[in-house]
């Protein structure tokens, strides 16, 4: 058999072969979600707003003319001078089951990295935690929801396989409405914090929309602030996304806890599209993949949930609950079958059991992984 030729794919037509791979490798799995070709053009475009902090580099793996993997490298200024790291992000990965060919992208990838002058990788993340990330290694057989990773089996004997050691693991829960709810001593305890901590829930003005985006995504921001590998997303970033995920909002599922007109919590949640993207096989609008898009967001019974946080200075005062219970009514009163809390950091046992003693089944872990490189 003819050995791995690793090639760069940072130039249009190697980039659509780039953008190819994962179709190629994934594409006769029904339950794999196709990404949408424009979203993935977009994250790797130099106008795309990280590019003001972001260097990366991409390759594909390719075998008797045929590609069969690819991964990309990066650099974030921003969240190494944050972190007072020297870290380079390792993802976009995908290989056939072979220790091989997937050797041979993490060889250049790494080498790239230390070129760059990082000391540590950390991976797969495409490319940061703002973005997607983390290799799934428990709670495979369902499609992955919206902004979240999936790959088959066989991917963590790779990264094992390859050197790479664990350094974080993150957890999804799961809320089914046919199978979570709040017994009568529970409610009665949240009403008694409900009434003790003066808070009341206030949700999205989509009429004001780009200006609650600031204010949602700065209370975000806040409450994140100490959580590991975080860094606060740039607003050019911010607005970018926002732009993306607008057609997608239901103003009941952005919702903010208040005191006084304070904000002390915040819930970020969007509809599941990635159910709509089962049906768009190609990855692409056209000429047919914009018909279940259009016509079938305001059916949607799946929610993520992106975020849930506490602000920092009031985390004493037992709001979770009220935040996560805001979640479980939700299911309920708006017809909504299932959400998915994630991500939670596996070391966040406080958020974790709170997730828990609310209903939530922890479903899926996805891992990442460090690799020196001094």
């Amino acid at each position: 058999m003819a050995g791995t030729e690793v090639r760069p794919a940072n130039k249009l037509l190697a980039k659509r072969v780039f953008v190819d791979v994962p179709f190629r490798l994934h594409g006769g799995d029904p339950n794999w979600v196709p990404p949408l070709r424009l979203s993935v053009y977009d994250r790797l475009s130099r106008r795309h707003p990280a590019s003001a902090h972001q260097r990366w580099s991409l390759w594909t793996a390719h075998r008797d003319g045929k590609a069969v993997g690819r991964i990309g490298a990066c650099i974030d200024s921003l969240f190494n001078e944050r972190q007072g790291e020297a870290w380079a992000w390792v993802g976009f990965f995908d290989s056939v089951d072979d220790s091989e060919v997937a050797g041979s992208l993490f060889e250049v990838a790494l080498d790239w990295s230390r070129r760059q002058g990082a000391q540590v990788a950390v991976g797969p993340a495409n490319f940061t935690t703002n973005d997607e990330l983390g290799l799934l290694v428990e709670g495979f057989g369902t499609p992955a929801v919206l902004l979240t990773l999936e790959n088959p089996p066989y991917y963590e004997a790779l990264w094992v396989g390859g050197g790479w050691d664990q350094v974080m693991d993150l957890y999804g829960y799961q809320f089914r409405r046919d199978t979570t709810d709040l017994s009568e001593r529970q409610r009665r305890t949240l009403e008694r914090l409900r009434e003790r901590s003066k808070v009341q829930v206030r949700e999205l003005n989509m009429a004001d929309f780009d200006a609650e985006v600031g204010r949602f995504f700065e209370l975000y921001n806040t409450t994140w602030q100490h959580n590991w590998g975080f860094v606060p997303m740039p607003e050019a970033e911010l607005r970018h996304l926002a732009k993306q995920l607008k057609t997608l909002v239901n103003p009941r599922w952005i919702f903010a806890l208040e005191r006084d007109g304070d904000p002390v919590a915040v819930c970020i949640a969007v509809p599941d599209a990635n159910q709509l993207m089962l049906k768009v096989r190609s990855g692409r609008l056209f000429p047919t993949g914009w018909v279940p898009l259009l016509f079938g967001v305001k059916k949607l019974k799946h929610i993520r949930v992106i975020a849930l946080g506490v602000r920092p200075d009031v985390q004493s005062a037992g709001l979770g609950p009220l935040l996560y219970s805001e979640v479980v009514d939700r299911l309920y009163s708006d017809g909504a079958e299932v959400a998915e809390a994630s991500w939670t950091l596996a070391t966040n046992s406080r958020i974790n059991k709170q997730l828990e003693d609310m209903g939530g089944r922890r479903y899926k872990v996805w891992r990442l992984y460090k690799k020196n490189l001094t």
